[in-house]
């Protein structure tokens, strides 16, 4: 009989009975971590916890034992034991384990990471409603305008009186919507400020469309729509081009610069023409100045209408952004240059009333 006992003598049942205690101690922590930092009961995490303990190879990072034990990653490659290297202390159990722990600075990476796409998708969802707030705005003030350019294109009778009984109505209408775009242009408070930039934005569409409505009674109906067609197509064009553009050489966000110095060179030119206009300079001093003038002012304005629309619209390769407090601002900027171009693609298909 002691011969059938001496393969379990105590050179193997001290180790399995210290192997045993182990055990036990290692599902009461479990036991205990899992119902003081579970909400749900904590006899439903004690079922869990001997659950991975009986199948290890089913654990994947579930259970984390803050303080007391490590992360179980893995499993082992015997089906039925444990992965702790304090229970397969024999030498003959292979056991592949991976015990590790969650240091501060993956914590704080993972807890960076986390907090990076939270403000990436805040951001994103900021940007989206800047833009829609830029393009609704922009769109009541096309309607405006449209509707000033019916009304005086559809009754002649209003811009001769005005001519004849208040001749100031067209240079105070133009005057103001300048000086609020100057404003606007000039001042972070008015941009901003909100009892100030809504006046400030009223003031400047209805002077320009009183503007634009006074100066389009001069051509024919026809051309005019025709004009207007022409400036919807090509701004439809530019803002698509805008947005498929992908490519970071090209990024129209930085032609601030380039844009400026070609608008001081088309004021200059305009002050010339408006010389020879008015008689200071003799005809012909600048062969085909109008024609020439008209087509510069359409392709600057265009370009315009690119760079302000990458600024507001932004993306992954462009260098520089319109504030996102800067809505009204940004839909005046488009405005004024879809009117622009309107004026000078006018200047070049319209056509004058006899009368």
């Amino acid at each position: 009989m002691s011969r059938h006992m001496e393969p379990c003598g105590k050179g193997r049942v001290v180790p399995r009975i210290v192997q045993l205690l182990l055990w036990m101690v290692s599902v009461s922590l479990i036991s205990r971590t899992c119902a003081h930092n579970a909400n749900a009961p904590g006899k439903d995490f004690r079922r869990g916890a001997w659950s991975s303990l009986q199948h290890p190879h089913r654990t994947n990072t579930k259970y984390l034992m803050r303080g007391f034990l490590p992360v179980v990653r893995g499993g082992s490659d015997v089906p039925g034991r444990a992965v702790f290297s304090a229970t397969t202390s024999s030498p003959k159990q292979n056991v592949a384990s991976s015990v590790t722990r969650f240091s501060k600075d993956e914590k704080q990476a993972s807890r960076q990471e986390a907090k990076e796409q939270l403000d990436a998708f805040l951001t994103r969802d900021s940007r989206q409603k800047f833009i829609g707030r830029v393009y609704a705005i922009l769109t009541g003030q096309l309607l405006v305008t449209v509707l000033s350019i019916l009304t005086f294109g559809l009754n002649p009778k209003l811009t001769w009186w005005i001519m004849n009984q208040a001749p100031i109505v067209p240079i105070l209408s133009l005057g103001l919507s300048t000086v609020a775009w100057i404003f606007m242009c000039a001042s972070e408070r008015a941009r901003r400020e909100s009892p100030l930039k809504w006046r400030l934005l009223i003031i400047f569409t209805i002077g320009e469309a009183l503007s634009v409505g006074f100066l389009s009674s001069f051509f024919t109906l026809r051309s005019v729509v025709s004009a207007m067609t022409t400036t919807a197509v090509a701004t439809l064009s530019i803002t698509l081009y805008t947005l498929l553009q992908k490519n970071p050489k090209y990024d129209l966000s930085q032609w601030g610069s380039g844009l400026l110095s070609m608008g001081i060179i088309f004021l200059v030119y305009g002050l010339i023409h408006i010389l020879e206009v008015t008689g200071v300079l003799p005809a012909g001093f600048l062969p085909y100045s109008d024609m020439i003038y008209s087509v510069f002012g359409a392709g600057l304005f265009s370009v315009y209408l690119a760079h302000h629309t990458r600024l507001i619209v932004s993306g992954k390769n462009t260098k520089f952004q319109m504030n996102e407090k800067d809505y009204v601002f940004g839909a005046m900027s488009l405005y004024n240059d879809i009117i622009n171009i309107f004026i000078y693609l006018l200047r070049i298909l319209g056509e004058e009333r006899n009368n």
